[in-house]
């Protein structure tokens, strides 16, 4: 009986020790990204797949534009929701250890005192503020965080949520992180005045953009997803939707911004001005094999063949490695982002308006419009 017995607490052992190790490595599972070999594939008929391969360019119109960029969109929420488990860290600590690193990293350029760069962006309007600012609001709600860095429930420093009046759609990023030399307002001042010149110029009117859904990007970033609308004739009648006819009008202005700043023009009056242009000559050796800042930091831009049309307002990041002391579910949040698209899935917003800024990085990672060091508002033809 004894030897019975002991084989049943050794079985009822290993049968723990195995529950145990499967618990965890699901844990592991859930809290980190998974390589592409580990995702389920979508292995049934997709009547999205084939505009993965759409090529973007200033002869895109709205429709196809908007089939490159919602794909992109989808395509991103189904990653996001393969991240569905924050890993909690402790002893407390510990913890705050981190979150004064995260908030140092945030902070990094402001930090460095002579660094800037600069950014065209396109404020949201009263309504779409408030809209996001409420629709933020209740995604997050289920997390009952605090910006209090002694906390051991959920931790969101302030400069990670941007203020409703600072949300804004990023256009184009002209010049990425610099070190500020002499003569650098006068550059920002040339640059801003070439791009109200490409407006003009190119007859870029106002348009409008469409809310089409609202993403926790890979558990961290929480983020509003644009499309662009258009014109198009049916039965002799105008309508304008998601299926427009016309050039789409973000891809060709960041087209534009990127020709207006990269190229010289024929008669060689306008010069380009970009970082790699403004070294000496026997810096650019390697000119040729080098793509501009420009083009790898304006969203839906990036390498030649990659460019998806992005369009996002940036809502909140979330610091992964310091968010809690306890484990986050993030299910539930995502949840909250579906049924938040559906609810706000077609809302306008009219992009005529747009920010030259120069920031030197006091409103951390995401927000441009804190304390700029050069602030111009420069209104679309019309």
């Amino acid at each position: 009986h004894g030897s019975t017995f002991r084989q049943a607490v050794s079985i009822g052992a290993s049968i723990s020790f195995a529950m145990v190790a499967l618990l965890y490595a699901n844990r592991l599972r859930r809290s980190r990204w998974l390589e592409d070999k580990d995702q389920d594939q979508e292995t049934t008929h997709s009547v999205i797949n084939h505009f993965n391969s759409l090529i973007l360019d200033p002869e895109t119109t709205v429709e196809e534009a908007n089939k490159r960029r919602t794909t992109s969109y989808y395509l991103k929420m189904r990653e996001a929701h393969h991240k569905s488990l924050v890993l909690g860290v402790y002893p407390l600590a510990r913890l705050k250890k981190l979150r004064k690193k995260e908030i140092n990293r945030s902070l990094s350029y402001w930090n460095k005192g002579n660094q800037s760069h600069r950014t065209i962006v396109c404020m949201c309007d009263e309504t779409t503020q408030k809209l996001l600012s409420n629709a933020r609001r209740l995604i997050l709600a289920p997390l009952h965080y605090s910006n209090d860095i002694d906390s051991r429930n959920c931790w969101i420093p302030d400069i990670n949520v941007i203020p409703k009046e600072d949300m804004h759609v990023t256009i184009a990023l002209p010049w990425w992180w610099h070190t500020i030399r002499p003569g650098n307002n006068d550059l920002t001042k040339k640059m801003a005045t070439r791009f109200k010149q490409t407006l003009l110029v190119e007859f870029h009117y106002g348009f409008q953009i469409e809310l089409e859904r609202i993403v926790l990007l890979g558990g961290k970033v929480l983020v509003a997803l644009w499309r662009c609308v258009g014109e198009r004739t049916d039965d002799g009648r105008v309508i304008v939707d998601r299926h427009g006819t016309n050039i789409d009008p973000m891809v060709w202005l960041r087209e534009e911004i990127v020709r207006c700043f990269i190229t010289e023009s024929p008669d060689q009056r306008r010069k380009p001005l970009t970082y790699q242009h403004n070294k000496s000559e026997g810096d650019r050796a390697e000119e040729n094999a080098w793509q501009h800042t420009i083009m790898q930091r304006t969203p839906g831009m990036g390498k030649p063949g990659s460019a998806d049309g992005f369009i996002h307002t940036t809502l909140c990041r979330l610091p992964l490695d310091c968010l809690s002391s306890k484990d986050i579910e993030l299910d539930e949040i995502h949840r909250l982002c579906r049924e938040t698209s559906a609810t706000l899935n077609g809302h306008r917003m009219v992009v005529d308006k747009y920010r030259f800024l120069e920031t030197m990085g006091e409103g951390g990672e995401s927000n441009p419009c804190y304390k700029p060091i050069y602030d111009e508002i420069i209104e679309a033809p019309s």
